[in-house]
């Protein structure tokens, strides 16, 4: 007697286990790929499912492109907190601020994202600046493990490692190459000006 072989069932994803599947989907994707090719599709494709089941769960490629970013710049403000904390105590160098916030940047795909959501005009910017003005009062009034930095510094700070970052994760390696420079030469800039600026406080606060 023969005996058929009843296929295994398939386990049933939990809602919210789908979610960040998909998410985590959605992010390899956009390192691969880039940011114009998470879609529905594509995501689903990669989680070997249909279609409907990703558009039950986020509806629109915008509102899944949208909890991506969301990830993705929640992650980015939490090593740039970290990493300015840990200068401020003294823990980390310059340098070592700007590797961490440059290689966010450019591994995690972020900085691909942000710079399609500014090309396509996205209203996601929006809460991104707010978070960043957020994160920059916290760290300013948080006393612990060390001197702080003032609430009027911070921004000069964090702006002088963020833009230059994003700049890099999206250009900075076929223009260093272009203009035959190392491909540490930004990241080196960026450090030296920060040492720079910290120098400066330092005989401020000596001389004031």
């Amino acid at each position: 007697m023969t005996i058929a072989m009843i296929p295994a069932r398939r386990r049933r994803r939990q809602p919210d286990e789908l979610r960040e599947e998909a998410i985590s989907a959605a992010r390899g994707i956009l390192v691969a790929d880039g940011p114009g090719a998470i879609t529905l599709q594509s995501v689903a494709a990669a989680l070997g499912m249909t279609h409907g089941s990703i558009t039950h769960h986020f509806g629109t490629a915008a509102n899944l492109q949208a909890a991506v970013a969301d990830g993705l710049i929640e992650q980015l403000l939490t090593k740039v907190r970290a990493g300015t904390w840990a200068l401020k105590a003294g823990q980390i160098s310059e340098a070592d601020l700007v590797d961490l916030v440059f290689d966010s940047f450019e591994t995690t795909g972020v900085g691909k994202l942000i710079g399609w959501l500014s090309a396509v005009q996205s209203p996601l910017l929006q809460p991104l600046f707010e978070r960043f003005a957020r994160l920059s009062h916290d760290i300013a009034t948080d006393r612990r493990d060390g001197s702080a930095f003032t609430e009027a510094e911070l921004p000069i700070i964090i702006e002088s490692i963020v833009t230059p970052a994003l700049s890099a994760s999206l250009i900075g390696s076929g223009l260093l190459q272009a203009l035959d420079l190392p491909p540490v030469f930004t990241r080196q800039r960026v450090a030296e000006n920060l040492a720079a600026q910290r120098a400066a406080r330092v005989a401020a606060s000596t001389t004031g």
